[in-house]
């Protein structure tokens, strides 16, 4: 019998993930923080609730979450004038230090877990993990 292919993504997803996370705590990051730097490499300075609504993270978590990474010198919160509620995000150099770092362990797990796929094949995954996101999301990864 065929294994379904929502126990193949899952088992796949895991392998995946516990080849990342030793090398996450050697650059002292835990499950949720790369995302969080990854977004905002590219959106420095947003508000807490763009952050949580972009990395499909509850609010409360992000939360938790950024009081430890600001903690770690990985992020500061900053309150803009005018808004008393709202906090900006922004990453210090140690938190782009970090995502650096996490980025080039991605990029090496990525080759090691696509040995054997050919360019086209590479383009052609992507393609429908990003259809599978937007179908069940309503979202773009792009």
């Amino acid at each position: 019998m065929d294994t379904p292919f929502t126990v193949v993504m899952y088992r796949t997803f895991h392998a995946q993930r516990n080849a990342i996370r030793p090398g996450m705590a050697d650059i002292g990051l835990s499950p949720g923080q790369p995302k969080i730097l990854h977004y905002l490499l590219n959106h420095d300075g947003c508000m807490q609730r763009e952050l949580a609504d972009a990395c499909d993270i509850e609010p409360a978590t992000v939360s938790r979450l950024l009081d430890k990474m600001e903690e770690d010198g990985l992020v500061r919160r900053e309150i803009p004038p005018k808004r008393t509620r709202a906090c900006c995000v922004s990453l210090t150099d140690r938190g782009r230090e970090a995502h650096a770092l996490w980025h080039r362990l991605c990029l090496e797990t990525e080759d090691h877990a696509l040995q054997g796929f050919d360019d086209e094949e590479r383009a052609k995954f992507r393609e429908y993990l990003n259809r599978m996101y937007g179908n069940l999301t309503g979202k773009s990864l792009n």
